[in-house]
């Protein structure tokens, strides 16, 4: 007997140690990823100072012990030298698993903003954004972005603003397949408050499409116009979708943009109310609205009946667009 609990407390202490060990190397690691963290966030600040762009990150503190690993900053400054660009928010935290650091997740604090020259500034709040980041062998591999209650407007002098646009709920997510980059966003409760803006109603949004040959953007978009980064480029457009309860729009297909930014592609067009989504793209883009007006009457016209919505098929060579041989207006090309 005396034999037996003599073993368990050995077995017992046997225990305690291993667990000390454990926890000590888990300590020792957890404290070496911070400071290689810290020296590379470092070095990604300098890197980014000595390319003219200044990055700010007051009270950088490393985070997360034991488990996690991360970064916080009272507030996040950019600062592209000699661009008159300066963006301003509020306080960042970031957070991997530390048996996954390949995934980071990050929350950022409200206000944003946007400084940019010859433009009123602009001030981005919301009430909760969220950021997730994958990355594998070729770099960033996967982004989502989700706010909640987004609104834009504009900075005024006295901290007044003037609103601009303000929705509920906006989510955008990005990934890498193979060489292309597939995109979805969606914008739920968007309202239109801009002064000397038309009253529009409450609406819907998103968009879901793969664009060919784009995967390295998320390595690093080289800045540039809409023109030149989709010049040549195929694209997918599997819905793009426009929800007023009562009316709405999908347009699906496949399109290419040529060198000068025309637009080529065949889709179709599924709508619910057709004249009240037309007077919306109308409203909201205004140099689409002959085309948006001829479509609507084209709609009513020639259109086919599927599950309660007219269907139509759209062609677009170089910019004009036609169902069938039935003319109905140009889109104008990218800048």
């Amino acid at each position: 007997m005396a034999a037996s609990s003599g073993s368990a407390r050995k077995a017992y202490l046997w225990i305690i140690v291993v667990a000390v060990a454990l926890f000590l190397a888990l300590s020792a690691a957890w404290y070496y990823l911070a400071a290689q963290l810290d020296a590379r966030a470092e070095a990604t600040i300098a890197a980014a100072a000595a390319d003219g762009v200044e990055i700010g990150c007051p009270n950088r503190t490393v985070v997360g012990y034991p488990f996690r690993l991360g970064l916080r900053c009272d507030a996040v400054t950019i600062d592209p030298r000699g661009e008159g660009l300066r963006l301003t928010a509020g306080a960042l935290r970031t957070a991997a698993q530390i048996y996954q650091p390949n995934r980071v997740v990050s929350e950022l604090d409200s206000p944003l903003i946007v400084d940019a020259p010859e433009a009123p500034p602009l001030d981005i709040r919301w009430q909760l954004a969220q950021a997730s980041a994958s990355f594998w062998t070729e770099g960033l591999d996967r982004f989502s972005l989700v706010a909640e209650a987004p609104d834009v407007a504009l900075a005024q002098p006295a901290a007044s603003r003037l609103p601009l646009v303000a929705s509920e709920h906006l989510e955008l997510h990005v990934r890498r397949r193979e060489a292309d980059l597939d995109l979805a966003l969606s914008n739920r409760g968007i309202r239109v408050v801009a002064p000397d803006v038309p009253s529009l109603p409450v609406f819907d949004a998103s968009l879901d499409t793969t664009i060919a040959g784009a995967a390295d953007w998320l390595n690093g978009y080289a800045g540039g116009t809409a023109r030149e980064a989709m010049a040549g480029r195929e694209a997918t457009l599997r819905a793009l979708t426009i929800d007023l309860g009562e009316a709405g729009a999908d347009l699906s297909g496949a399109f290419r943009f040529d060198d000068e930014g025309r637009l080529s592609g065949d889709f179709e067009l599924a709508v619910t109310d057709p004249q009240r989504i037309a007077a919306l793209v109308a409203e909201a883009l205004p140099q689409l609205a002959s085309v948006a007006n001829s479509i609507a009457a084209a709609v009513g016209f020639i259109g086919r009946q599927e599950n309660g919505r007219t269907v139509i098929g759209l062609n677009v060579r170089d910019g004009d667009v036609s169902a069938g041989v039935i003319p109905l207006g140009e889109i104008p090309p990218l800048e």
